[in-house]
């Protein structure tokens, strides 16, 4: 068990050694590593309603799993629980994005979050690691071809 545990500690710090890609915009101040680190770069108020569709999925699974009545019967299994509010959460995550932000989501950051929705905090990381690093995909405008105004 020591062992196990050791190297889930080593993975972690790797994990968090990873050096940040390069973000076109810089309209958040990342005033520390760590929060930095933990948000991926993106803006607070996406980052704080993504935490806040999380906890609201969370207390709709908790409820939807709960033995209730008599005799005592769950709503849900505990598998299908996860995919009602999984959905939920992918389909919401970008309603209220795009409402905090007052602008369309770049893709990136829909499935950044729609990764959290899935497997929550690492989900994220995953597919922003995955993602390549384009025009389209991180939303900024292509640099403009020489000669061409």
């Amino acid at each position: 068990m020591k062992r196990f545990s050791l190297a889930a500690l080593a993975l972690i710090l790797v994990i968090g050694l990873q050096t940040q890609s390069a973000r076109a915009d810089s309209a958040n101040a990342n005033w520390n590593t760590f929060w930095s680190w933990l948000t991926r770069g993106q803006e607070p108020g996406l980052f704080w309603s993504g935490v806040g569709i999380g906890i609201g999925t969370d207390v709709g699974s908790y409820y939807a799993v709960k033995k209730t009545g008599t005799p005592p019967h769950r709503p849900m299994s505990a598998g299908m629980a996860y995919g009602v509010t999984t959905y939920a959460c992918a389909v919401v995550y970008p309603i209220v994005g795009t409402l905090v932000l007052n602008r369309p989501l770049t893709p990136r950051e829909m499935y950044d979050g729609v990764g959290d929705c899935v497997v929550p905090f690492i989900g994220g990381w995953l597919v922003d690691a995955w993602l390549p690093h384009t025009a389209w995909i991180d939303g900024t405008p292509p640099k403009p071809v020489k000669g061409h105004k």
